[in-house]
């Protein structure tokens, strides 16, 4: 067995599951920083900028804010239950997250539809870049929970556990990232 897979590490008082996660998420606020930057710096330099509310779907808008926030909800909420009923809520997170990305392409097909593509300003440009990043993040994370529930009855209960608490930060910094881009893009 790899060491410091569950046990603390003396070092630096944590796992090497939950460094890992720690690490990986400090890279991802440098990428989602990077791009909330761009943002700003286009919005402010732009001699007109579209209200989202007034060209997105708003209520697609909510439903996905409504729809993540309960998954990343049961995410966290597993950390703290016993390893089947923690996998039951990941599973209905994983759910749940499918479901983000339905209302996402339903959203994203009307916008198309309707001939709203990023190559028309840089409203739409910065738009669909940082949705459809996010919506990688969230085939990511459904990655992430199918291997934390098949490798379940493999590792143990243990890392199983520790596999769950990762999945939650995870999610916890999805669900911020799109929470930023809600505010942006379409209450703004």
């Amino acid at each position: 067995m790899i060491p410091y897979t569950v046990e603390r590490r003396a070092d630096t008082g944590v796992n090497n599951v939950t460094l890992g996660i720690w690490l990986f998420i400090a890279s991802e606020v440098m990428l989602f920083g990077a791009l909330f930057s761009s943002y700003a710096l286009l919005r402010v330099s732009a001699p007109a900028w579209p209200h989202g509310f007034d060209v997105l779907g708003v209520w697609f808008g909510v439903a996905n804010t409504f729809v993540l926030s309960i998954m990343t909800a049961l995410i966290l909420r597993a950390r703290a239950l016993d390893a089947a009923a923690a996998r039951r809520l990941v599973l209905a997170g994983s759910g749940l997250a499918v479901l983000f990305l339905v209302i996402k392409a339903i959203e994203w097909r009307g916008e198309i539809h309707d001939g709203l593509l990023p190559s028309i300003n840089t409203f739409f440009a910065m738009y669909f870049t940082l949705t459809g990043l996010h919506a990688l993040h969230v085939i990511a994370g459904l990655t992430a929970n199918v291997w934390a529930l098949s490798g379940a009855a493999r590792v143990g209960e243990a890392m199983t556990a520790g596999r769950i608490r990762s999945l939650a930060l995870y999610w916890a910094f999805v669900d911020i990232v799109w929470l930023i881009i809600f505010l942006l893009f379409y209450l703004t």
